[in-house]
Order: structure tokens, then C-alpha cells, then sequence
């Protein structure tokens, strides 16, 4: 594929991305969901046109969400989890098998702590703090911090292999329709 035409695919790339993330910024519960499906436009950009290009949209993307929709986390959360990760996922899977999983769940506990300490930081949201709920059942903040901790890696598991079940379908069925247009 030429330079020109890698440029262009990925500018368009970064465009849909913005779209899709501002979908999540005016429509509050999609917000990790179009996060998801921008990711798959990385790996998409990863499998098409390379490493250098990947990099290139997943900062561009997270540049234009932070300046045009900065009061919204959703560029917080792309940045440091949704965008990043594809590529992360394939220079985790050209490893040998056995420590794809170790490597993955490290990584993930790495993302949700950085996520917890910089929602303190950045939007003053507090890491222990109980509510209404917690006040009721009168559960330890600690306790429904590590419940919200174990289900965040369940959840992370889960869109690895959205990522995986997505990326298959790409390169067995969508990938032979468009291999004329991509080159």
C-alpha cells in the first residue's frame, strides 16, 4: 500500500473514531461501548497498515477526543485502555501461548489501577468512598473496591475476546472482500 494511501485510510480512521467516541460523550451508557468498537478500528489500521500508522491514530484520536470533548473521560478512557490495547494484544500474542494470559491480566490490573488513582486526580472522584448503598448493607469500601476490581478483570477478559472473535471474523470473511481496495 502506498504512503498516500496509508496516510488517507488512517486520517479516515481517526475521523470515524471522533464520531463514533462523540456518540458516547452525548449518550452517557455507550461510552466504553463506542471506546470498544474504536479499538477495533485500531487493530483494524494494525492489520492493515502497520505498527508506525497504528500509533500515529490512536494519538491523534485521543488528542482530537481530549480537545474537542475534554470535560468527558471517554478520552481518558481510550487513551489509556481501549486504544492502546489492540496493539498491545498483538505484541502479547506473537509470544508463546502460555504467557499471553499473564501478561494480559498484569496489564489489565496496571490499566485499572491508573484508572483509579487518575479518576481521584484528574475529576476528584474518591477511590474508598462507600454511598448510599454501602451505608445501607453496610459493606467496607475496601471490600466494594476489590468487588469493582475483580469485575473490571472479568470485564477486561471479556473484551479480549471480543477482540479476538472480531478480528477472526475480519480476516475470514471481510478481509477477502476488501483485499482489492487495500492495496
Amino acid at each position: 500500500m502506498k504512503e498516500t494511501k496509508k496516510l488517507t485510510l488512517s486520517a479516515m480512521i481517526v475521523a470515524l473514531s471522533v464520531v463514533l467516541m462523540a456518540l458516547g460523550v452525548f449518550i452517557n451508557v455507550f461510552d466504553l461501548t463506542v471506546c470498544a468498537v474504536a479499538s477495533l478500528l485500531i487493530a483494524f489500521i494494525y492489520i492493515e497498515v502497520g505498527s508506525p500508522y497504528t500509533f500515529a491514530v490512536w494519538l491523534c484520536t485521543s488528542l482530537c477526543m481530549f480537545l474537542f470533548f475534554n470535560g468527558s473521560v471517554i478520552w481518558l478512557e481510550y487513551l489509556i485502555v481501549f486504544g492502546i490495547y489492540p496493539v498491545l494484544k498483538g505484541y502479547i500474542e506473537k509470544l508463546p501461548k502460555y504467557l499471553w494470559l499473564v501478561f494480559k491480566v498484569i496489564y489489565a490490573n496496571i490499566v485499572i489501577t491508573a484508572m483509579f488513582f487518575l479518576m481521584e486526580l484528574i475529576f476528584k472522584v474518591p477511590l474508598f468512598e462507600v454511598g448510599e448503598i454501602g451505608e445501607k448493607i453496610n459493606i467496607s469500601p475496601v471490600i466494594i473496591t476489590a468487588l469493582l476490581w475483580l469485575f473490571l478483570n472479568v470485564c477486561f477478559v471479556l473484551y479480549d475476546i471480543f477482540i479476538t472473535v472480531l478480528v477472526r471474523f475480519y480476516f475470514q470473511r471481510l478481509r477477502p472482500r476488501f483485499k482489492n481496495l487495500l492495496k
